[in-house]
């Protein structure tokens, strides 16, 4: 995959896990449902019964449905990531297969990225190695996941 630590391509967010809890989960199976690191902890309040925070925002979702189920949809209508912080921040949303990036960087170098890519855009259901910017070619997915981007983030800076 393109990318890598310290950036927000697939190479440099996407962690394999595996988990193992013979009483509830299914033996040798695998998932691509979009989960993140932060849904282990609702995931395991949810098969411990322990209750969340009230008072403390939880971005995670309970990850239970999807490894239970290969079927499952993903808990996340969509997701936002962010390294960095003022304008030259790297962001990515993510919403179904589409995900757009804001200042990318790809510290794997495999492949270019010019003054055109400020936004990328890539399909992971198209192209999961995420190496053709598909911006200029859907300008309306860039737009409704650039509104979404400044939503996520006027939400993180009421915090």
């Amino acid at each position: 995959l393109r990318g890598a630590k310290g950036c927000l391509f697939e190479g440099g967010i996407r962690v394999p896990s595996v988990a193992s809890y013979p009483a509830v989960f299914p033996k040798g199976q695998t998932r691509q449902q979009l989960v993140t690191g932060c849904d282990w902890f609702p995931t395991i309040a949810e098969l411990t019964g322990a209750t969340l925070p009230k008072n403390r925002r939880v971005d995670g979702k309970s990850m239970v449905s999807v490894v239970k189920s290969n079927e499952a949809t993903s808990p996340h209508k969509s997701f936002y990531w962010q390294l960095g912080s003022g304008t030259r921040a790297q962001w990515v949303v993510r919403q179904g297969d589409w995900k757009l990036l804001g200042n990318p960087r790809d510290n794997s170098k495999k492949g270019p990225l010019g003054a055109s890519d400020k936004l990328f855009l890539a399909n992971l259901k198209q192209d999961e190695s995420e190496m053709k910017n598909l911006a200029a070619d859907n300008p309306d997915v860039v737009k409704e996941l650039t509104e979404l981007q400044k939503k996520y983030f006027a939400e993180i800076n009421e915090q």
